[in-house]
């Protein structure tokens, strides 16, 4: 997968939460037509990107439901320490009996849901 795309009303906003909160990498922002900005971020050493897009008409997904990804992390409760520590809030953390990783939510500026999934052994 190479872009996914996540839908926010104020890009300068998300971008700061993205890069500054997450320290995703900056990987474009630039104008783009006609009062159009497109700014992709990942995580550092990612392929795929996140492009922090507006809506652009009413059937388009909008800002606050669920992100259309999640996050893997090699150790989850660390993970969310270091979030933490730069202002970023989460829901309980659910799973991590049986099969089930432990895992937990957070929301970014937006109101976007993302999941943040401990790795398991594939």
């Amino acid at each position: 997968v190479g872009t996914v795309y996540l839908p926010v009303n104020d890009q300068d906003r998300a971008l700061a939460f993205y890069r500054d909160k997450l320290g995703f990498e900056v990987r474009t922002d630039t104008d783009f037509g006609e009062g159009f900005r497109w700014i992709e971020v990942a995580p550092v050493g990612a392929y795929t990107v996140i492009a922090l897009v507006p809506p652009m008409g009413e059937d388009d997904p909008q800002p606050g439901g669920q992100a259309p990804f999640g996050f893997d992390t090699p150790n989850l409760q660390a993970a969310m320490a270091d979030f933490s520590s730069r202002g970023v809030e989460f829901e309980d953390v659910r799973g991590g009996e049986g099969p089930v990783p432990p895992m937990a939510y957070f929301r970014d500026p937006e109101g976007n849901r993302i999941l943040l999934v401990e790795e398991t052994a594939r």
